[in-house]
């Protein structure tokens, strides 16, 4: 049974957090120890005032010399105390960073290695908040809250300790309310950490909603959605606001209805005490103690109220935390993967089946032989299995049934690493980064020269207009490439792709949406970057694509049609037949309407 308890506890998300405080358990201790001393050196001056009060009260036997020693002794006292003060928040924040410094990093690698289903569920402002703000919040758990406790708890057990020493009956008296504070305590914990986990969810969903909204912010603007989306941030931001006000109201009732307790105990150790020593059983300074003594025991008490609210808000944290870190990839390596290399490029599908749920197949029955050093072109309606047949090859995910294979091995062979660094894919939708505009080149080759880098952009036709820039190649390009043209960023990302210098190369058809000069300059990239790789094209353009060596026309998840530009037209009833002349048709009557204007 307490193997069963042990182990349940182990495996929870508080037992895995404390997993990451072992390294730093020396500080805890030392923090420890020193917190001890710190809450329990002030125990002595209510006994040595006791004795003061009683002798002041019979002067002449009193000794003078005796009693400067005895408050030099105690200034010395507290001198040490600030000292175990100052180093027990310096070894209890000092675990406590260091902690969250581990947590943050593991939590961080974790996400990187998550497939990308993970994220096509949850938004990316929703999983930063749990890498951030969630992380906060548990800080607080080892800074302050657990070496709190710890350091209360002693204190409480020596002050009941001299409070029956001294006099049992008034001990009694003053921890009468003790039940019911336990009581309480474990009443509002249980409602602050309902409330406070459903106001960390709620700020995820704002968190998440925030990066979306922020990033699209020139659509919302030209589609003068402003107004519309103020309303939609005010009723999450107001739905949040509701929780906090439940959660402010639960920590302040219980501060409140756990402090007249705290407060009514005293009342009636007085009263009781005052009638003890009426009737000559307990001195003034006996009850003077006393009444220190339990200012020291309640303080502890509304101590731990906060505490216990601060540790309900880091628990709830942690369990956020750990939902993600328990999430496991849904694409790893496998037992025997190994690393393999250098490739051709041949690629083979082999009855290839996927689905993105139970529900419906993504793509079924895939047979396809990509030579090396062949370029195809995948072409089909939208949501015919394109992005998904390419997405499969750097296994971004796995297959259901099939084999993929690349120069006869098997890619779940293959280690992930190893995979991918064997291609490159340059998105329709160039991806880069805040920093320079070296960094984002760099990005295809961390230990490229600078030589390499030049080279690259030069293939690009990138070169020219990044020397134009005022700082070059260290120019600030902003987030997502903020302050370059959609050509510029587009031969970035090209010459990320030169630098890479992979086998396979996988475009998304990369000049659709760019005027008739970024295209031809990407274009002539384009073939230059192609020369002598096997390339995959999702094509949106087919006249873009007519001189592939192989076009690959998909409808509903599968291969319907293969072979060249000529072959597939030349299939009266063919669908890449069909998608051509659709295509031609909509070109020439945009055409007619011109020249009519």
């Amino acid at each position: 049974m307490i193997n069963t308890l042990k182990g349940s506890f182990k495996n929870s998300p508080l037992g895995k957090f404390f997993s990451y405080i072992k390294p730093y358990r020396w500080f805890l201790v030392a923090a420890t120890l020193c917190g001890l001393l710190k809450y329990n050196i002030p125990l002595v001056f209510p006994w040595i005032f006791k004795d003061v009060i009683d002798h002041l009260l019979s002067p002449s036997t009193y000794n003078v010399t005796q009693f400067h020693y005895t408050m030099m002794g105690m200034i010395g006292l507290y001198v040490l105390w600030s000292v175990f003060t100052y180093l027990r928040s310096y070894f209890a924040d000092r675990a406590g960073q260091r902690l969250i410094f581990d947590l943050r990093h593991e939590l961080y690698v974790h996400l990187q290695r998550m497939s990308l289903g993970f994220y096509e569920k949850r938004q990316v402002g929703s999983v930063s908040s749990r890498l951030l703000s969630d992380i906060s919040i548990a800080q607080n758990f080892v800074g302050a809250a657990f070496t709190n406790t710890i350091m209360d708890a002693s204190s409480l057990v020596f002050i009941t300790v001299l409070l029956f020493h001294m006099n049992w009956r008034l001990a009694l008296v003053s921890i009468s309310v003790f039940p019911f504070y336990v009581v309480l305590n474990k009443y509002f914990k249980l409602r602050i950490r309902k409330t406070s986990l459903l106001a960390q969810k709620k700020m995820e969903e704002i968190s998440g909603n925030l990066h979306e909204k922020l990033g699209g912010i020139s659509t919302i603007q030209s589609y003068t959605r402003e107004k519309a989306e103020e309303r939609l941030f005010f009723q999450d931001n107001r739905e949040y606001l509701a929780y906090q006000l439940e959660n402010i109201n639960n920590n302040a009732t219980a501060i409140s209805v756990i402090g007249f307790l705290t407060s009514f105990a005293p009342v009636l150790v007085v009263w009781y005490g005052a009638l003890q020593v009426i009737h000559g059983h307990l001195t003034v300074g006996e009850l003077t103690a006393f009444y220190a003594y339990l200012g020291m025991f309640y303080n502890p008490l509304n101590r731990l109220t906060e505490l216990n609210i601060l540790l309900a808000n880091s628990h709830s944290a942690i369990e956020r935390i750990f939902e993600v870190l328990n999430t496991s990839p849904e694409v790893v390596d496998s037992p025997i993967a190994k690393e393999y290399g250098p490739i051709k490029g041949e690629i083979k599908f082999t009855n290839v089946h996927f689905a993105y749920d139970s529900t419906k197949n993504a793509l079924k029955n895939i047979n396809l032989h990509i030579p090396a050093g062949t370029t195809v072109a995948l072409v089909g309606p939208s949501g015919a299995g394109k992005s998904t047949f390419v997405k499969l090859i750097p296994r971004f995910y796995d297959i259901a049934s099939g084999r993929i294979t690349i120069d006869g091995w098997d890619i779940q062979d293959f280690k992930l690493n190893c995979l991918r660094r064997q291609i490159a894919t340059v998105p329709q939708e160039p991806i880069l980064f805040s920093g320079t505009i070296y960094e984002n080149i760099l990005f295809g080759k961390p230990n490229a020269t600078e030589e390499e880098v030049q080279e690259s952009a030069i293939s690009a036709n990138a070169h020219e207009f990044i020397c134009k820039l005022p700082d070059g190649y260290q120019t600030e390009i902003g987030e997502g490439g903020l302050k370059l043209s959609g050509g510029q960023k587009q031969r970035i990302s090209l010459a990320r792709a030169f630098i890479k210098n992979a086998p396979i190369l996988i475009l998304d058809e990369a000049t659709s949406s760019l005027d008739s000069r970024a295209e031809n300059l990407i274009q002539q990239a384009l073939r230059r970057l192609m020369q002598n790789r096997t390339t995959l094209i999702i094509a949106h353009r087919l006249s873009t694509i007519q001189s592939a060596n192989m076009i690959v026309v998909f409808d509903n998840g599968e291969i319907v049609e293969f072979g060249n530009h000529h072959e597939l037209l030349q299939q009266s009833l063919g669908l890449y037949r069909e998608l051509y002349e659709e295509q031609f048709d909509n070109i020439y009557n945009r055409f007619s309407i011109a020249v009519e204007q």
